[in-house]
């Protein structure tokens, strides 16, 4: 029951995620829908991708960081799921939850997010590389969850899920 849970509860946090950017870009477009048409100018496809991973990941991920640092992200919350320091059992320090919110939200959302942009651009060799780090990432989180095991952002950061 645990390992379900725990999937569950991951599948809320990203779905948070998710819902945050859905309002992002439904802003977003909306704002480019009110510009006319002549005076729409794509920005810089490389500076596009520095702001959507300075303005949208790592924002996200440090909001995900605060949550499991004072009790728990929503998905955990509502399953009764927190993060804990493994070696001394209490809650985890911030760093100790940026780290695994870095290596668990950060990293496999921003090699998604490249690879889609190299894939846009016609760089499917990059792009390829870098859809399989993001699938490899979450693959590995995946199968520790079916396996009752620490993934390798708790064992980076020094933390574990434990039923509160």
């Amino acid at each position: 029951m645990h390992t379900a849970r725990r999937g569950l509860a991951t599948v809320i946090d990203y779905s948070a995620l998710a819902g945050a950017l859905g309002v992002l870009a439904a802003v977003t477009l909306l704002r480019r829908s009110r510009q006319p048409v002549g005076e729409r100018r794509d920005p810089d496809p490389a500076t596009l991708r520095l702001m959507v991973a300075a303005g949208v990941t790592v924002p996200l991920s440090c909001a995900l960081a605060v949550a499991d640092a004072t009790g728990g992200s929503p998905g955990k919350r509502a399953l009764g799921l927190a993060v804990h320091d493994a070696a001394s059992g209490s809650g985890p320090t911030f760093r100790q939850a940026l780290v695994r919110s870095a290596l668990k939200t950060a990293v496999p959302w921003e090699l998604g997010h490249q690879a889609v942009w190299d894939f846009r651009s016609g760089n499917t060799r990059r792009g390829s590389l870098l859809a399989a780090g993001a699938y490899l990432a979450l693959g590995a989180q995946a199968a520790a969850i079916i396996r009752n095991r620490p993934t390798y952002a708790d064992r980076a950061a020094g933390t574990e899920v434990r039923e509160v």
